[in-house]
């Protein structure tokens, strides 16, 4: 089985071989019938490879957006967690257990994360007359929550189009690795074994 270069080589590799083809047209009576094959082959790869490198790029876009929002959201959880702590009196007060998971947000995932401040944000809202500090924050909650709820959604999104690009171009290049092979088996019909000095590594 050949192997296949990577996405970015096997396109250049690809226009090469087409460039090829096209100066022995004069010599080879079947390379308009494999250029026809070619040519659809390279334009999928090309278009997969362009569409991979975008959604890679978004998604990595979205997972920086989702980080920034991440560690927003945790700074005001601590600061909220401190002032809750400063009012009952102490961090260890029920109060304050029942709000903070001891230290093990610090590693809490995204959506973990959400559910926090969401518990905050209810905690703030039913004690919202007897905490001082509740009603600046209410609505700092509200803003960071609809903010990572945003890019916990746009990450997620951006993924799956990440995962059905590296698919497409996979596919891209088994179609290009299928022609590529019975370019070579066609070639080598007809040069025997010159078509390694004719194509050079194109079609190893």
């Amino acid at each position: 089985m050949t192997s296949l270069p990577a996405p970015t080589d096997a396109l250049a590799e690809s226009q090469r071989l087409i460039a090829t083809l096209e100066q022995l047209r004069a010599e080879l009576p079947f390379a308009d019938d494999i250029l026809a094959q070619y040519r659809p082959t390279h334009d999928e790869l090309a278009s997969s490879h362009v569409k991979s490198e975008a959604a890679v790029a978004a998604w990595r876009a979205a997972l920086a957006r989702r980080w920034d929002c991440e560690v927003a959201g945790r700074r005001l959880y601590k600061q909220i967690i401190r002032q809750f702590a400063e009012h009952y009196g102490s961090a260890s007060a029920p109060e304050v257990k029942l709000l903070s998971r001891g230290g093990a947000e610090a590693e809490s995932s995204p959506a973990e994360l959400l559910g926090d401040l969401r518990r905050l944000h209810a905690a703030l809202a039913v004690g919202a007359e007897a905490l001082s500090f509740a009603a600046k924050r209410l609505p700092e909650l509200e803003r960071v929550c609809a903010n990572l709820e945003s890019a916990i959604t746009e990450a997620n999104v951006c993924e799956t189009s990440r995962r059905v690009a590296v698919l497409d171009i996979r596919m891209a290049r088994e179609a290009y690795r299928r022609v590529r092979s019975e370019t070579r088996r066609i070639l080598i019909e007809h040069y025997g074994e010159r078509v390694a000095s004719e194509f050079g590594d194109f079609l190893k």
